[in-house]
């Protein structure tokens, strides 16, 4: 479970690795745009500003209101995936774009040791294996003495390698970033240059990294054993807690990450998944060159700029000691993590803009 907990932040960087590769250093250019972001001082709810000012030029035009516009279409590769973009250009001056990014999904598989016999004071996974059957049993005379509303499940060795509780959990990273976008271009110098200046927003999903067991239901017995363990807390004079879970100091199984104690939430059916969110609506503002409405049929168009996607959270699943409640979308803080997980957290909290470089083929319709 610990390994789990740091795998996401492993995983992050290969993702991000195999997709943009040595062509297009991530970090570096992060860095530049945060830079970026402070120089000019630019905030989610002034980009949102610029770009309904743009939008009420766009639609108060004369030239708007009086001419056809010209219409085109385009197609692109970018750091935001593949684009497809409808254009159309009111003005020398001025036009707009509507598109989809279509983000691959890349996916990078690995195996995590669990780490379970650290978290069970050394007990082997043999010897658990016997507490199981030793659970079990009590379990069966624990739900002969309670409500219905309070009866344990077992442990469902059927659902287990060779009987044991599993050493290593198959795990899989996944980049999830397909985005739509409406955007405005200004054309500073009209004519005479297709150099211009865009604003506008992108609209994705809020979690674009997620890492999550492979097998479906896989963490069900890790469910139904911290089940047995709470059950038998609450009722300290039954034989579930006095005859095995006390003897033998059996504990939760979970990872210990600062105040945060990372484990599976029943609700979601032996399933669990960390992720990294950012925000769904997106401010952008880049510079280009090219028109994506060309003054022939056929030109290209290259835009360099940034989505502001506010500052990524770190969400994975937790049990609240205190409260007894389980959570599948806890937000960790650094403060709270500690230690090597609070230090990458507040690397990723940094990362709060997402930069974009595209370059289309675009074509005249109209």
């Amino acid at each position: 479970m610990e390994a789990l907990s740091d795998g996401i932040f492993l995983l992050v960087e290969q993702i991000s690795t195999s997709f943009f590769g040595d062509l297009f250093p991530f970090g570096y250019i992060c860095t530049i745009f945060v830079n970026l972001e402070k120089i000019i001082f630019l905030n989610r709810i002034i980009m949102k500003k610029i770009f309904l000012a743009l939008g009420l030029v766009l639609l108060g035009s004369n030239a708007f209101a009086q001419t056809m516009p010209n219409v085109g279409l385009s197609v692109g590769v970018g750091t935001t995936g593949i684009s497809i973009d409808a254009a159309a250009t009111y003005t020398p001056y001025l036009g707009a774009r509507l598109g989809v990014d279509i983000m691959p999904q890349i996916k990078i598989g690995t195996d995590l040791d669990l780490g379970i016999e650290d978290k069970t004071n050394g007990t082997t996974i043999s010897q658990m294996s016997q507490y199981i059957d030793d659970l079990n049993n009590r379990i069966d005379q624990f739900n002969l003495s309670v409500p219905a509303s309070q009866r344990l499940e077992r442990v469902d060795k059927s659902m287990l390698p060779s009987g044991n509780l599993p050493t290593q959990i198959g795990v899989e990273g996944k980049l999830s970033n397909t985005t739509f976008h409406f955007l405005v271009d200004a054309y500073p110098f009209g004519d005479a240059s297709s150099f211009h200046i865009t604003a506008g927003a992108y609209f994705g999903p809020e979690k674009v990294i997620k890492v999550y067991n492979k097998e479906d239901g896989f963490m069900t017995p890790i469910n139904q054993w911290n089940n047995a363990i709470l059950g038998a807390e609450a009722n300290p004079t039954s034989p579930l807690y006095t005859a095995v879970v006390q003897p033998n100091n059996l504990q939760m199984i979970g990872a210990e990450l600062g105040d945060y104690f990372i484990t599976p939430n029943p609700a979601d059916q032996g399933n669990v998944e960390a992720s990294i969110k950012v925000g769904g609506f997106r401010p952008y503002l880049g510079i280009g060159f090219g028109r994506a409405v060309p003054k022939s049929r056929v030109g290209v168009q290259f835009d360099l700029g940034c989505q502001f996607w506010g500052s990524p959270e770190v969400v994975a699943p937790t049990y609240d000691k205190t409260s007894g409640l389980y959570n599948s979308d806890t937000t960790l803080e650094e403060s709270n993590a500690g230690g090597d997980a609070g230090g990458v957290i507040k690397v990723i909290s940094k990362v709060s803009v997402y930069p974009c470089m595209t370059l289309r083929i675009t074509g005249r319709i109209l």
